[in-house]
């Protein structure tokens, strides 16, 4: 999803900040890297980098594949990260485009990354909101970019092509995430904000609800199985008058078969202007219990459903240690797993959306209750 920007009160420089000794409940900053728009890397170049929506960990865990959701240019590309003792780094060392074929959607919005078991690329696109409307897809690649498949989606998800919107994901809210389980069996999506036909996306309204989708596998490939309800926590109201807001799920990270990470990422605008601030709120939930809903055509007026359990792990306003270009946060929208277990961490980052006042920044987060600070990509 684009955003407008929240107020910076910095201007942007490449730079690598360590944590600060405060320790804030839930997750602790072990590092932080920033790069600005327009940062020229000579391996990727052209065209320009940014728009990082989604993140995914090739083997050994501290290379990542990550995806700029640029609708003129779609590609991923390959990241290096480095946590010796000059801090956290991560560095732009490939990138690669998407193939056009018979078979692919004639423009993406690509939102989402994952990996399969074989090496090949999952990526989500949030669809094409201006009619004719193209639906959301999840389309499967190779890592040299040429298309392989695009898996089914299911009906309810697809927008009506033209006339008024009245059912399927809204614009800028289709599939902003992507995650396949440890075991690749599963793999899980959702809607960043409630389908037409489940209910308004009102940021601040309690119980709005998207849908999780979980694929499983069929063959080499994944096919729609079961569908759960996340309920949205609406963020808290800021001391301004506010304008049109937004609030859904980001990104999904799993843990386990029936546990994830939900990143939710909000954008409160001051009314009359293109500004706001930022909520970036991180959840564990759980599938276990959970109604099945793939059947239900709308989830509006109904009752009875148990959606996901979800804990708050951290609130990104209080995350201790980050810098003063972040104090207002950014656009975080991307996690990723780094290193290997027992030190691995967990990277986040924000989308620039290609802004000159925006930044593409990594968080580099650990358990607070972790004995020490690790490095898990010396």
């Amino acid at each position: 999803m684009k955003y407008w920007i929240a107020l910076p009160l910095f201007s942007c420089l490449l730079l690598s900040v360590g944590p600060q000794p405060e320790i804030q409940p839930g997750v602790r900053l072990l590092g932080e890297f920033l790069i600005p728009p327009a940062t020229s890397f000579p391996s990727i170049t052209p065209p320009r980098f940014g728009g990082i929506s989604g993140l995914a960990t090739l083997p050994g865990g501290c290379e990542l594949l990550a995806i700029s959701d640029d609708d003129r240019e779609s590609r991923f590309y390959r990241l290096r990260v480095s946590t010796a003792e000059e801090g956290l780094r991560v560095t732009p060392v490939e990138r690669t485009f998407l193939g056009r074929a018979s078979g692919a959607p004639a423009r993406l919005d690509p939102e989402g990354i994952a990996l399969t078991k074989r090496g090949t690329v999952l990526i989500s696109s949030e669809g094409i909101g201006a009619p004719p409307r193209l639906p959301p897809a999840i389309l499967e690649y190779a890592q040299d970019g040429r298309f392989i498949q695009q898996l089914p989606v299911p009906k309810h998800f697809v927008p009506n092509a033209t006339g008024p919107l009245k059912r399927g994901v809204r614009r800028n809210g289709g599939f902003e995430s992507l995650t396949v389980t440890p075991d690749f069996t599963r793999l899980f999506t959702a809607n960043e904000l409630p389908l037409v036909q489940d209910g308004p996306a009102d940021a601040f309204a309690e119980g709005g609800r998207v849908r999780i989708v979980e694929y499983v596998t069929e063959g080499e490939s994944y096919r729609p199985a079961r569908e759960f309800v996340y309920e949205l926590s609406p963020p808290e109201r800021p001391p301004f008058e506010t304008g049109e807001s937004l609030n859904g799920v980001s990104e999904l990270l799993a843990v386990s078969g029936t546990e994830l990470l939900a990143l939710e990422r909000g954008f409160i605008r001051m009314r009359g202007t293109g500004i706001g601030v930022n909520a970036i709120r991180l959840f564990r939930i759980s599938l276990e219990g959970a109604t099945d809903v793939s059947s239900f055509e709308s989830l509006a007026g109904r009752d009875g459903i148990t959606p996901v359990r979800k804990t708050l792990v951290q609130d990104f306003s209080g995350l201790a240690g980050r810098s003063l270009r972040l104090i207002n946060l950014e656009n975080f929208e991307g996690l990723a797993w780094v290193g290997k277990d027992p030190d691995r961490g967990l990277l986040v980052v924000s989308d620039d959306n290609f802004n000159p006042l925006q930044v593409t920044a990594f968080l580099l987060l650990e358990p607070a209750g972790a004995a020490a600070a690790r490095a898990p990509c010396p």
